[in-house]
Parts: C-alpha cells; sequence; structure tokens
C-alpha cells in the first residue's frame, strides 16, 4: 500500500511543476493516515496536490490501518502526526500520551453521511432492537464508530450491552456481511458505496450525536511541536488550505484517491464526499467526547475547551 502511495504521490508531484521545486530542502513531516476513507484522506491530498509544499514542509504520507495504530506510532517517534477520531485520542491522552489534537479532519454532516451502519443485502435485520446479542464490526474496539453505533442502537430501542463488537478493517466489512460472519458493520466511503451490492443502510448513527461535529482530528506528538512549533503552524496552514481546496475540488481528490483504494472514478462520482473542517472548535469537539463518556469509553470527562487551548499556538497568525 504505502509503495503505490509513494508512486502515485510522485507522479502527481511531478505534473505539479513549480510548486514542487525544492521540496528536498523543506522540513519533512510524517503523517498517519487510514489511505482507504475519504474523511482521513486529507494529508494526502494536501501532499499529492503540492499544498504542503508551498506551505513551506515536506509531508510523507504513512498509511495504516486504524487510528490506534496510528497514535501508537506517533507515541513511538515514527510519525509526527496523524488522523484519529476524537474518542481514540481521549483514551490516549488519559492513559498519558502525549499527543495534542492539532486540526480537525472531516464534519458530520457533509451534503449526507460519509458513515453508515449497514447489514448485508436482504438481511432481515430492521431497527436497532434486532441487533440486541448480535455482532457489529468497527474498524477501532474503543474509538468513535462503537461509541456512535452505542448510542444509535440504546436512543433506537436496542440494548448496545449486549451487542459483541468486533474490529475489522473497512475494506473486509463487506464480505464478513456477506459470509454472514458479522450481522452489522460501520461503514465509511469508498468502500460502502464500492460494496453497495452486498451492503444497505440500517441506520445513521453519526446523526445520533450531534446535528454538526468533527468526526476526527489530527493529533501530533507534544514533543514534535514544542520543538518544531514553525513547522507545526505550517503544518496547521497546510491543512486549512488543503480542506478549502478539497472541498471545492472533489474531481480532483477523487483522481488522486481513486487509484490508491483501487477503486473507479465513477464511485466516487455517485458516493458521499466529506466535508473537511477548518477550525478546531470546542462547539464541534465536545459532542463525540460526552457520548464516549456516556457510553463508558472514557473514564472521566474530556475537555476540548483545553484541546483548543493546547492547539492554539499554532493557529495563531494563519492565512485564512
Amino acid at each position: 500500500m504505502n509503495l503505490r502511495l509513494a508512486a502515485l504521490l510522485a507522479g502527481v508531484a511531478l505534473a505539479a511543476g513549480p510548486a514542487t521545486l525544492g521540496a528536498q530542502d523543506l522540513p519533512v513531516v510524517r503523517v498517519g493516515d487510514l489511505g482507504y476513507t475519504d474523511a482521513s484522506s486529507e494529508p494526502l491530498y494536501g501532499a499529492a496536490a503540492g499544498i504542503f509544499r508551498r506551505d513551506g514542509l515536506d509531508v510523507k504520507v504513512t498509511v495504516l490501518n486504524g487510528g490506534g495504530a496510528i497514535i501508537a506510532a506517533i507515541a513511538g517517534g515514527s510519525l509526527e502526526a496523524g488522523f484519529s477520531n476524537a474518542v481514540s485520542a481521549a483514551q490516549a491522552i488519559e492513559r498519558g500520551i502525549p499527543i495534542i489534537a492539532l486540526t480537525p479532519a472531516a464534519e458530520y454532516p457533509a451534503q449526507k453521511s460519509d458513515t453508515l451502519l449497514v447489514k448485508a443485502r436482504g438481511s432481515k435485520l430492521k431497527t436497532a432492537a434486532d441487533l440486541d446479542g448480535k455482532t457489529v464490526a468497527v474498524t477501532t474496539l474503543g474509538g468513535g464508530l462503537q461509541a456512535s453505533a452505542r448510542l444509535w442502537i440504546d436512543k433506537n430501542g436496542g440494548d448496545s450491552k449486549s451487542i459483541h463488537f468486533l474490529e475489522l478493517p473497512f475494506t473486509e466489512m463487506a464480505a464478513a456481511l456477506k459470509a454472514g460472519r458479522i450481522d452489522a458493520a460501520m461503514l465509511a466511503e469508498p468502500v460502502l458505496t464500492q460494496s453497495r451490492a452486498d451492503v444497505e443502510m440500517l441506520g445513521d448513527p453519526f446523526s445520533a450525536v450531534a446535528p454538526r461535529w468533527t468526526i476526527g482530528v489530527f493529533v501530533a506528538s507534544k514533543a514534535w511541536v514544542t520543538a518544531n512549533p514553525d513547522q507545526a503552524r505550517r503544518f496547521v496552514q497546510g491543512m486549512v488550505d488543503t480542506a478549502h481546496w478539497a472541498n471545492t475540488h472533489h474531481a480532483e481528490t477523487a483522481k488522486i484517491a481513486a487509484p490508491l483504494a483501487n477503486i473507479d472514478l465513477a464511485t466516487f462520482s455517485i458516493m458521499a464526499r466529506s466535508r473537511f473542517g477548518d477550525s478546531l472548535t470546542v462547539a464541534l469537539l465536545q459532542p463525540e467526547l460526552d457520548e464516549a463518556l456516556q457510553a463508558g469509553q472514557l473514564k472521566q470527562p474530556a475537555d476540548a475547551a483545553q484541546w483548543v487551548a493546547d492547539a492554539q499556538p499554532y493557529w495563531r497568525g494563519l492565512r485564512k
């Protein structure tokens, strides 16, 4: 996967022209990305389009399966920053892992939800209560997808405490549903649309969290941002610039993501596309953190205001 990604980014960089010149002299920032989900692919888009280089960084994207693996890589020093849902980030902070939430990822809603609770096409499951005692797949046990699914199930007449949650990559969920190894799954784009022949919607758990909220964040090593505040500010600037560009250039981002995800461009033209946030705000972060506390996935309340305050030094003076 990472060899294909490197080849893709090299090809786009050559096509990008003057903006890429001198990239070998720029500070390198290693960023973790899920790669096969639109919602986490902001660094991929920014790197391929030359946006980070224009903001003074050479961003190297590494694809990993799951936000937990990304946080572990940041803690181990092999990445400077990377994608995580807010719940996994809060759990890591609770455990004393020295990270901060530096920038937002995608927001809910975009035009429509890009992550749904799905079942096998033709399954007799119809309601949240029908899931009682069943098996539901998520990418990270104890993370944001699981918290959202629990909340939706409980709000709609089911008992989330009876559910057996299983960890699977998005790319394996449709096959597991079709084979009957699981009963439902939290499935994200573009795999959601790619699997439409085999799966159908059971519910939209993200809607149970709040009408609008930040789906994920890009966390960074505290040691890195402390030692390299200018690089951290440039990274934030690059993410804001990428958000503005990606939100209005879906055709271009599809051409970047399609080869990596091995999905045809036609799928991108009909699927729900993510909308990336351009500000880190308490109002959009707190709902998922409160939801995780309610679901018992956090031992103590997580304060989004503190997260925003910790990141604020790296947002000062940004070009909006």
